[in-house]
């Protein structure tokens, strides 16, 4: 039981020493933030532009 501890131990710790990993998790993190902000985005820019063109076409009817 000791040896499988051991061993995981080595495997994150040389996870955590390669650099090509290091820069891999890197990029799917800034790849994953910048979906969300997008979403983010599409949310906040589409409710600020549907209550404009409501009152918009409230004001041409009248």
């Amino acid at each position: 039981m000791d040896q499988l501890v051991i061993k995981k131990t080595i495997w994150n710790d040389e996870f955590w020493q390669n650099p090509w990993d290091q820069g891999g998790l890197a990029v799917i993190i800034l790849f994953i933030a910048a979906v969300l902000l997008l979403i983010l985005f599409a949310i906040v820019f589409g409710l600020l532009t549907s209550t404009e063109n409501t009152q918009c076409g409230k004001r041409e009817e009248e």
